[in-house]
């Protein structure tokens, strides 16, 4: 092989460079080129499609939900809700608390058990409290931001002003008296034995009208639910 064949044939194997930024200066006009290769191109130009489709999205999404009003069951004040996949979501776990257990139901005196229900209104702030704190607030904007801000100041409200009163002056006044009182009568029934509680007729007609409250907020809930 010469000299010449030797040297063409190295030259044949450079690779060649495709520059992705230049600049270009003319006098006062100082210009940007982005140069990429047509495939490369294509791909960038399909990323940045996905990305303003997915931020078009984020900012319509619950537009087009239905409007709803729903009642603070305490106050009974009105609010106007369109039901985001992140109210629809607490809602419904909420509601299925409600509905399931004594929460929401009406208190039936022959066969219902104080302690029971108790035991319900606990399961039901640990429901209301973890679904609070899973709620991605810092991810959410604008409309649907504010309505499920909405539905956890109706949450916590029940929670704070329409059930914890009860438990503050109640539970523990009662829960002390039962276990003594269980103890003394064993072959009696738990509901002829809470009868006996000194205050049965206030304390029950209070635990009514909490869980005519709780009721309320279910059918509130369960609006959201099925939109």
């Amino acid at each position: 092989m010469t000299i010449e064949q030797s040297v063409s044939s190295a030259a044949s194997t450079v690779a060649t460079e495709y520059p992705i930024l230049s600049v270009t200066i003319d006098g006062l006009k100082t210009a940007l080129n982005v140069n990429l290769p047509v495939s490369l191109g294509i791909i960038v130009g399909i990323l940045a499609i996905f990305f303003l489709i997915k931020l078009a999205w984020a900012g319509l999404k619950g537009f087009h939900a239905e409007e709803i009003t729903i009642k603070d069951p305490l106050t009974g004040t009105e609010v106007k809700i369109r039901a985001s996949y992140e109210d629809k979501k607490v809602a419904h776990k909420i509601w299925t608390e409600l509905v399931t257990r004594k929460a929401a139901l009406p208190f039936q005196r022959d066969k219902d058990l104080i302690i029971e229900v108790y035991d319900s209104w606990y399961a039901l702030f640990q429901c209301v409290r973890e679904q609070i704190a899973a709620i991605p607030i810092e991810k959410l904007q604008g409309r649907e931001k504010a309505d499920i801000e909405k539905l956890v100041d109706i949450s916590t409200r029940v929670l704070n002003e329409g059930l914890r009163p009860h438990l503050t002056e109640w539970q523990a006044k009662f829960r002390a008296w039962y276990d003594i009182a269980r103890t003394n009568e064993k072959c009696r029934s738990p509901q002829d034995i809470q009868r006996e509680f000194p205050q049965y007729d206030q304390l029950v007609s209070s635990i009514e009208e909490v869980n005519k409250n709780l009721n309320a907020f279910a059918c509130e809930l369960k609006k959201i639910v099925r939109t």
